[in-house]
């Protein structure tokens, strides 16, 4: 198979991008501003609901870090309490990565474990 053939192919670069519509062009019937826009809804909503979903986990991950402070510990000695690396704890923390299941169920058992030893 030649180099062009395994190309991504746009719309225009298609084989029926010559075909033109009644007026002679290749342009949309649709004006390009009702496109734009439906386009922006449509990301915007992907991303509340993205958004949406991650709300427990920063949630969680709000609660155990006022944990650690109430209760006075490092990051570090955090991180070794739960058993994860440093680092992956500091990018929970930070809010640079949410915890999947295995790390969310390790911050929820370490935090009903210590909300009452303060």
């Amino acid at each position: 198979m030649n180099r062009r053939a395994l190309m991504t192919r746009y719309p225009w670069q298609s084989p029926t991008a010559s075909i033109s519509n009644a007026a002679g062009s290749n342009m949309p019937s649709h004006p390009p501003s009702q496109v734009y826009l439906s386009a922006t809804l449509d990301s915007d909503q992907v991303r509340l609901a993205a958004m949406e979903q991650d709300e427990p986990k920063r949630r969680l991950i709000r609660d155990a870090a006022a944990l650690r402070k109430q209760r006075g510990i490092t990051q570090v000695k955090m991180a070794e309490e739960l058993g994860v690396p440093c680092r992956t704890l500091e990018e929970w923390l930070q809010g640079r990565r949410y915890p999947k299941g295995p790390g969310q169920t390790l911050l929820k058992r370490w935090a009903e474990k210590h909300k009452g030893n303060n």
